[in-house]
């Protein structure tokens, strides 16, 4: 399983001491812990902060050894107060670190010390050393383990430290860094120290501004060893030039706080990425491509074995199998059954991935469970041996975090569908996830862009504004023959959002449990009974709702009633008063509410909403109507919602909230009716 790029060489780094330049007066010096830091002051920290991180600094920088290989020395500290419980899960830590397919240690953890300190007798501060026993190694995946641990005599108020030193051979792969998080930061800093014959690219995200981005340069001398892979001979050159410092730091960082209907924590954090780009050893030599195209790296994915072996093989271990899901009158219907079978045989164990499997995918086929690659790699196996054209789509999920489009940077992936031609027309699948209807996927896909893995690595568009979320409510009222009460029918169809949302939740429910926290969204006066939900089980289809409603007048002399009939929106979505990051609504929106109500028997309209009709932007992005109309002592009444787009600029924030804010209002307006007096 390739999950390393492979060299044609290795290199010895013979250096002059960064020590000098890394200790400048530029880097943070951490002190010990002093009675100061029980108490810390910044305008970032205040009486809510459950944590506060004292300290978090990194560095990762290259060093020789006798190897012939780079080691790549990443160095960590983190030093955080723990204010109360609340952040007592700051206390256990996990620390991945890369084994390696083959279990040959690829990293190892150096340098290890883990300490809490206490107050005690108000002038004294307690260290507590953690037994280095008692880190334990829990096994990841199959190509990565945990050190976890837990910091012995915390309490609340308690200052906890580690820091870890982790040597690697795959100095390809420097690790990123993240400067925000969700407790208040004092200091965060990061310094990387690259060779001139490394060329990397560095990808940053998030919009809090560095208290400090600098880099300099150094220049050195280094010998390097080339293996030559032909005839098993190396020789040694040597080269000089500048070696590249760089630093970034954060002061007084905020606790990271979300806003609804923002983009995932990953993408908005302040974070640095690094992808190794090419290695060029002189002006005379050409580079060393590492990088490469994503045609090259859609190509080279294809090619690996366990790839190889899902989608190109014959495999007589399916015959039997696929012969009897198989099954339909067309393409279409048998790529369905075989896509059923799938989601409703296997397990998804994990959905957060990446793009290589697990397991040889026989094994995935006789375990029926495993990871969202696993079961979309065994799904387009049986596909592609029923003669269906289909290839591996990569994506990386919302709560991943954007990708370099341009970059083939396979490690900001996680997550594999398949995409299937059929006739004409192609359609993406996700068979991992129970309940999904056949061609639909969750929102948590629609991250911007995914990649087809075949010849052209094709780029197909996967943004929220490709979702249009629709759905459509009737409701008649009408007076009963006797008197004293009103009532009717509730008729509602759902989006696919909405649809797939009510098969998850009710996925081990009946209906009487739905009636149940329906009545709870009515107040007492309205009596729901009847309830119907079409297509619960069909997953292709829109669910569709039907109930009747009852409302018991009660003889009073005031009737209020909501004409919305618990279909209204109760709150606005966004209620800061400001907005710093951008606005991404899970999908667009065309909701229309119709609603006939005959005027109760023994009364008469005393008050009734007016109409209204507004828009969101001079753009047309959105439009809300509220329209009532009285006509034979009938009241109609008609509620469009339209979005036409899901995502917005930070600076549409406030018509979005004064939009939203009047379509609350409205929908919260009553009818009034009053008795009439004998």
């Amino acid at each position: 399983m390739k999950t390393q790029v492979s060299l044609l060489f290795t290199v010895i780094l013979l250096t002059l001491s960064f020590q000098i330049f890394a200790q400048s007066n530029a880097m943070y010096q951490l002190e010990k812990v002093k009675l100061a830091d029980f108490n810390p002051q910044s305008p970032v920290v205040d009486s809510n902060s459950n944590a506060v991180i004292l300290a978090e600094i990194g560095s990762s920088e290259f060093v020789s050894n006798a190897t012939t290989w780079y080691t790549l020395v990443y160095k960590y500290t983190k030093r955080v107060l723990i204010k109360n419980r609340k952040a007592f899960d700051e206390a256990t830590v996990k620390i991945p670190i890369y084994i390696g397919d083959n279990r040959s240690n690829i990293e190892k953890m150096e340098d290890f010390e883990a300490t809490t300190y206490n107050v005690k007798n108000n002038d004294t501060i307690e260290e507590t050393k953690l037994d280095k026993n008692e880190i334990f190694k829990v096994e990841s995946s199959k190509s990565r383990i945990l050190k976890k641990f837990t910091f012995p005599n915390l309490k609340e108020g308690s200052i906890i430290e580690y820091k870890f030193t982790i040597k690697s051979a795959l100095f390809i792969l420097i690790r990123p860094w993240r400067f925000q998080s969700a407790y208040p930061t004092l200091i965060n800093q990061y310094h990387v120290i690259i060779p001139p014959m490394f060329n990397y690219y560095t990808l940053r995200q998030g919009y809090l501004p560095y208290s400090l981005d600098s880099s300099k340069a150094l220049f050195n001398a280094y010998s390097t060893l080339i293996s030559n892979t032909a005839n098993r001979d190396s020789y040694n050159y040597s080269i000089a030039g500048n070696a590249r410092f760089t630093l970034w730091s954060l002061k007084d960082v905020p606790a990271f706080k979300s806003e609804s209907f923002t983009a995932n924590l990953s993408t908005l954090l302040p974070q640095i990425y690094f992808q190794l780009n090419s290695i060029n050893y002189s002006d005379s030599k050409s580079p060393y491509a590492v990088l490469r195209t994503w045609k090259s790296m859609s190509k080279y994915i294809q090619e690996d074995e366990d790839y190889y072996s899902a989608l190109k093989e014959k495999k007589n271990w399916l015959d039997n199998d696929c012969k009897i899901i198989s099954v339909g009158a067309n393409k279409f219907e048998k790529a369905k059954s075989i896509y059923n079978y799938v989601r409703d045989h296997y397990k998804c164990i994990d959905y957060d991935a990446s793009v290589w499997l697990s397991e040889p995918i026989k094994k995935i086929f006789q375990a029926k469970s495993g990871s969202v690659t696993d079961i979309n790699l065994m799904l387009m196996a049986m596909l592609t041996h029923e003669g269906f054209d289909v290839h591996p789509v990569i994506l990386s999920t919302k709560d991943n975090g954007y990708v370099t489009e341009q970059a083939p940077v396979l490690q900001q992936y996680n997550y594999v569908i398949a995409r299937v031609k059929i006739d004409t027309s192609y359609v993406l699948l996700d068979a991992s996830v129970p309940k999904l209807g056949f061609g639909k996927l969750t929102g948590n896909c629609y991250n911007r862009s995914a990649r087809v893995l075949d010849d052209s690595a094709t780029l197909i568009s996967m943004v929220n504004d490709d979702i249009l979320e629709t759905k459509s409510t009737v409701v008649f009222i009408s007076n009963d023959e006797k008197g004293g009460s009103i009532s009717g029918s509730y008729n509602s169809t759902l989006g696919d959002a909405e649809s797939f949302q009510l098969r998850d939740t009710y996925k081990e429910k009946v209906v009487e449990d739905y009636t149940k926290d329906l009545v709870k969204t009515y107040p007492s006066e309205i009596e729901v009974s009847n309830l119907q939900i079409d297509s619960l089980k069909i997953c292709e289809a829109p669910i569709t709702l039907h109930y009747d409603i009852k409302i018991n007048t009660n003889d009073a002399d005031l009737l209020y009633l909501n004409p919305m009939f618990a279909n209204g929106m109760l709150t606005n979505p966004f209620t800061a008063a400001d907005r710093f990051f951008p606005i991404e609504m899970p999908h667009k929106i065309n909701e229309v509410y119709t609603l006939n109500l005959e005027v109760p028997k023994g009364y008469v309209i005393d008050e009734i909403p007016k109409s209204t009709r507004i828009k969101l932007d001079s753009t047309n992005s959105g439009i809300f109507e509220y329209i009532t109309v009285l006509s034979d002592n009938t009241i109609q009444l008609r509620s469009k919602l339209q979005l036409n787009k899901a995502m917005f600029a930070a600076e549409d924030y406030q018509n979005l909230r004064n939009f939203f804010a009047l379509v609350v209002k409205k929908h919260a307006e009553q009818i009034v009716f009053k008795k009439i007096k004998q």
